[in-house]
């Protein structure tokens, strides 16, 4: 619940308050003759306010304090009930050796692809987010969870070389299809991003695709780098304990027509990508084709507050009355 600001029901009561510059003259007018005040006022009093001028006052404030309450100030507490219907969503992720080849404005696939997914994760809200890699073998590095500070660690700490080596895209797919198979969220999706074509595995791409459709998951498949001869950067130590990088000529073999065929199987899409910022916009539009759908109900309560100026109201002229008979009695 969150308090809102305080306003008038009925402001056009707050016209009243012209008058006051009418009692001021009349006021002036009637206080013209000469008065006996009681107790009678010395010099010393002289230099003190006006009892008269102080009871007019009290007279004119309680009035402003009626007229307020008249206006009906009120207090609004506004209740924002919000539903959101979440999006369950798997990142896929080669991470077989071809993925370090710099050919993505001179930069290498794995770091490109790591940045742009980072940026992806931190793009949601409240959507439940998974993270698996895959080259010769798959492994989930984090499950379903809306804990993002998980999956963004699990995307950084991801790298190659720690699997058997291939790719199997049939067998990352099909691991991801098994996280989200059980999912109760409205939509499901997996985003698959490789660099080669299927070369190892116990299960067929395809046949994967199938099961995801099975489940009504739908899959969004990412090509990323270019085809043909590509040079592949190997790295080792060197005798003074230096990185020495050399390069090897690498044949880079992608299957665009299958993960095609697995992304209209399931109803997703299919993107080529060859720079870093085709890849970054690549997300972007997957970001606002599974937008999580949220529902607020908000309702306002008012609060009245005219009890407060009115009894001040009643205070003010209560006081003005007993002064003015008791204290500072005015004759006539």
């Amino acid at each position: 619940m969150n308090f809102g600001s305080t306003h008038l029901a009925s402001p056009l009561f707050l016209v009243l308050l012209t008058l006051v510059p009418l009692l001021f003259k009349w006021w002036v007018s009637r206080n013209q003759p000469a008065r006996v005040i009681f107790p009678i006022k010395t010099d010393q009093d002289a230099r003190r306010i006006s009892p008269v001028r102080i009871l007019f006052f009290l007279k004119i404030a309680a009035w402003a304090c009626f007229v307020f309450a008249l206006a009906r100030p009120q207090q609004s507490f506004r209740m924002t009930e919000r539903s959101t219907t979440g999006i369950d969503i798997v990142l896929v992720m080669d991470v077989s050796a071809s993925m370090n080849i710099e050919d993505l404005n001179e930069r290498p696939r794995f770091d490109v692809a790591k940045e742009v997914m980072e940026s992806f994760v931190r793009g949601r809200s409240s959507d439940r987010i998974g993270f698996v890699i895959f080259s010769g073998e798959p492994i989930t590095m984090a499950p379903l969870t809306l804990d993002y500070g998980l999956v963004l660690r699990a995307i950084r700490e991801s790298k190659s070389g720690v699997l058997k080596d291939g790719t199997g895209i049939g067998d990352g797919l099909s691991l991801a299809v098994n996280r989200l198979r059980d999912s109760k969220a409205k939509s499901r999706v997996i985003i698959l991003l490789t660099d080669g074509d299927n070369n190892v595995g116990q299960v067929d791409p395809a046949t994967a695709g199938e099961l995801a459709a099975g489940y009504g998951i739908r899959v969004y498949t990412i090509a990323i780098g270019r085809e043909g001869r590509v040079r592949l950067p190997i790295r080792r130590q060197g005798a003074f304990g230096n990185t020495v990088t050399t390069y090897q000529w690498f044949e880079n073999a992608l299957n665009p027509e299958l993960l095609q065929h697995i992304a209209k199987l399931t109803e997703g899409r299919f993107y080529r990508v060859q720079d870093p910022d085709t890849l970054d916009r690549v997300y972007k539009e997957i970001d606002q084709l599974e937008k999580t759908e949220v529902k607020a109900n908000e309702k306002v309560r008012y609060d009245e507050q005219f009890q407060k100026p009115l009894k001040l109201g009643i205070f003010l002229a209560l006081a003005e009355k007993v002064v003015s008979n008791f204290w500072w009695r005015i004759l006539p």
